[in-house]
């Protein structure tokens, strides 16, 4: 990143009411132009980062819970595709579904019988097995030399066609998994506030 403003930029209030001056920095990719505004608080005082524009995750890709490889993977792909290199993003991601599909069993060379396998177990529907196999042949394209090429609205579609299948299979369960441990806990203690009480008396 290249700093556009190497002192940083003061927005004073409009009224002696307003809020307190604020503090930013904006910063350029060299890759790709795009400026980055960063809010930060008053120089002379420890550094600390307040907001970010545009925020990290504004394409709302983002995916938690991941294995490592399989984010490794994904992120590369959204890395090179923001740098506009749309032949290596598929690449990438038609390694993430080999590698998300690894983590669930399905482990056979041909990424053809793995998308079977993870429909037969009933991870994938057999209707969303075909945005898989767009996301395979996007990356078989991307992958090989020759004189047909992968444009960037097509694997802009395929990444998100990847992240829909990359909720369903980590982030969903995790968040499930814990939604309900955190509900089986508050229930327990439920049942030992009850237990610990007295029992009613019924007059008749």
């Amino acid at each position: 990143m290249r700093v556009l403003t190497p002192e940083p930029l003061r927005a004073k209030p409009l009224s002696q009411r307003a809020a307190p001056v604020r503090f930013y920095v904006a910063l350029a990719c060299p890759r790709c132009g795009g400026v980055t505004l960063i809010e930060h608080n008053d120089p002379q005082a420890p550094g600390r980062i307040i907001s970010i524009t545009p925020s990290p995750d504004q394409d709302g890709l983002d995916v938690a819970h991941l294995p490592e490889d399989v984010a490794r993977y994904y992120g590369d792909a959204r890395r090179v595709l923001d740098a506009g290199v749309p032949d290596a993003a598929a690449v990438q991601l038609r390694k993430t579904l080999e590698a998300a599909a690894a983590h669930h069993g399905a482990t056979d060379r041909v990424l053809v019988k793995r998308i079977e396998a993870l429909i037969e177990a009933g991870l994938v529907t057999r209707q969303f097995g075909e945005a898989l196999t767009l996301i395979r042949q996007v990356g078989n394209v991307g992958a090989h030399a020759s004189d047909e090429h992968v444009t960037q609205e097509t694997v802009e579609r395929a990444l998100r066609f990847t992240t829909l299948f990359l909720r369903n299979l980590f982030e969903v369960p995790a968040e499930l998994a814990a939604a309900t441990a955190g509900a089986g806990a508050e229930e327990g203690e439920a049942d030992d506030s009850t237990g610990d009480s007295a029992s009613p008396t019924m007059v008749i």
